[in-house]
């Protein structure tokens, strides 16, 4: 049986929280910032029969469950799955619960139960994947983007976000020609960390959904659309096919960015007008909250996480985990490492501020003994084991990244800015320096690792 998002969520549902009670769309964001972890609401007021289920990658623990690894080895098995050979899609006829749809006219977006993310959002929006490709062919396009409906048929679509896309609505604006796209919505969550990738060069002629089935272990089933020459995901929960208007552009947002402010603001977005519309029985809303330490932060950094991992290795650095703090709004990068000799957490915190991916500003190294994924071993750390003078590094007038809010645009295009970037070591001293490092050790309980307080309750 294929994998989708309802085998994925009963293989988990240990970790899902469901709520059965009726919840309203506007008090939506709220919760799932307070669920903390994957959460399934099974009835939405004023709409009957659908489900809304978000943060399926809230920490190492969900993300382990995506992956079917445990929350240790995330980044590790991550990234030697991507780094395996494409594996090609399969085509099949769509499911049976896919056999009737509603044609433009006969369907609202705004009926779906979308709700504001933050509370100055003009607009309730969702979060879809979409589908395109170039007007000449070649590999289909799968990215993350917000849908903004404004009309019945009509919604922003948020393609600026997307280099790769907003490469290809150029090529058939130059045609004058509607750009085909389908939006998916409810899918193995596998899926959704392909489309927050972006394929390497070396890949070029093949698309992130090629890529998916490593991620599986099994090979994806997609079938065509019924209205664009495209195809989706056999197994998804919602799919809405359409086309992107030429020329067409509309105010859209602001809306919340991953650091959890209203940056870049209001922006001129392309229009997508909907054809047809299918859902599966009882269907289930898969949206990303896009306010405090949801899947907005750590999805789109999960995949750079793991080719950090990957190359800092590589570079002969003893690195246990590379983890873009979600409370940091992906502007913040932790390294565990072990490190050998003077200097090298430097040097690789130098390598990371340097990422092609542009958001990390700050780039802290701690050592094995520091719980990456704890605030409170972080400041820990920071406070004992950080003297500024020696272990505090200043990167002026580097690249930025446009959410960043003390960033200083240089151009006309919001992307074009400049940042201060900063490094911070708290390591412990390394592996040449025993003396030193003895003096840094951690102090634990005797017969620490060894018993657990649940097993006497």
């Amino acid at each position: 049986m294929a994998s989708d998002l309802r085998s994925h969520l009963a293989a988990n549902a240990g970790l899902l929280l469901r709520v059965p009670k009726p919840v309203r769309r506007e008090h939506l964001s709220a919760l799932i910032v307070q669920a903390r972890r994957p959460v399934l609401f099974e009835r939405i007021e004023d709409s009957p029969g659908w489900r809304v289920c978000d943060l399926l990658f809230r920490d190492r623990a969900a993300q382990a469950g995506v992956l079917g690894t445990s929350p240790d080895k995330v980044t590790e098995v991550l990234g030697a799955r991507l780094a395996l050979p494409p594996r090609p899609t399969r085509t099949v006829a769509a499911p049976a619960h896919f056999e009737t749809g509603r044609e433009a006219g006969a369907f609202d977006l705004r009926d779906l139960p979308i709700f504001r993310h933050g509370a100055r959002d003009p607009l309730p929006a969702l979060i879809v994947m979409n589908v395109c490709r170039a007007p000449d062919g070649g590999p289909a396009n799968f990215s993350f983007t917000r849908m903004t409906p404004f009309e019945a048929g009509k919604a922003t679509m948020l393609i600026g976000s997307s280099p790769h896309q907003r490469a290809i609505l150029a090529q058939w604006e130059a045609r004058g020609e509607p750009m085909p796209m389908a939006c998916v919505v409810g899918t193995h969550p596998a899926y959704e960390i392909m489309a927050s990738y972006s394929v390497p060069g070396h890949l070029a002629e093949f698309g992130e959904l090629d890529l998916v089935g490593n991620l599986l272990g099994e090979t994806v089933e997609v079938m065509d659309c019924r209205t664009v020459p495209l195809q989706v995901p056999a197994h998804a929960e919602v799919v809405i096919e359409g086309h992107v208007l030429p020329g067409v552009r509309r105010d859209d947002g602001p809306g919340p960015s991953q650091a959890l402010y209203y940056l870049p603001g209001v922006s001129c977005q392309p229009v997508f007008e909907a054809s047809f519309l299918q859902a599966r029985p009882e269907p289930i809303l898969r949206q990303h909250d896009t306010l405090t330490y949801s899947d907005h932060q750590p999805l789109i950094s999960l995949p750079h996480e793991a080719l950090m991992l990957t190359r800092l290795r590589a570079a002969g650095h003893d690195v246990l985990d590379v983890f873009y703090v979600p409370w940091g709004g992906t502007l913040a990068c932790v390294v565990q490492m072990v490190p050998q000799t003077g200097g090298e957490a430097r040097d690789l915190l130098a390598s990371v501020l340097d990422v092609h991916w542009p958001n990390c500003r700050l780039a802290i190294a701690v050592d094995a003994d520091v719980d990456i994924g704890s605030p409170e071993d972080l400041v820990w750390s920071l406070a004992t084991r950080v003297d500024p003078e020696r272990d505090l590094v200043m990167v002026s007038g580097a690249k930025g990244h446009p959410i960043d809010p003390t960033a200083r645009q240089t151009g006309s295009d919001p992307r074009d800015v400049v940042t201060n970037k900063w490094a911070i070591d708290a390591t412990r001293p390394p592996v040449a320096d025993p003396a030193g490092r003895a003096m840094f050790e951690r102090t634990e309980p005797p017969g620490a690792g060894e018993v657990t307080l649940e097993d006497y309750l």
